[in-house]
């Protein structure tokens, strides 16, 4: 009688460990994926971050091309207008 009862402690012992180790793997895993999403979260920012980085650079480009352009076509204006002066005498 008291053998069984001592073995029947055992028994739900060993299966309150068992069900505190599957807790324990369960939060673990838990924390390894909330892990893995924060990471990959700050993948997917870093990675928008680049692009938004990118796409400024290329319009800072553009504005100087532009820009340079602008300045080109303003000088060979003036340089038309002056070689037309010589021409026509000053006038």
């Amino acid at each position: 009688q008291r053998r069984k009862q001592q073995q029947e402690q055992q028994a739900a012992e060993a299966q309150r460990r068992k069900l505190q180790q599957e807790q324990q793997a369960a939060e673990a895993q838990q924390a390894a994926e909330a892990q893995r999403k924060k990471e990959q979260q700050a993948a997917e920012e870093k990675q928008a971050a680049e692009a938004q980085r990118r796409k400024e650079e290329k319009q800072k480009e553009q504005a100087r091309l532009k820009k340079q352009a602008a300045e080109k076509k303003k000088a060979e204006a003036a340089k038309a207008k002056q070689t037309s002066n010589k021409k026509t005498g000053g006038k």
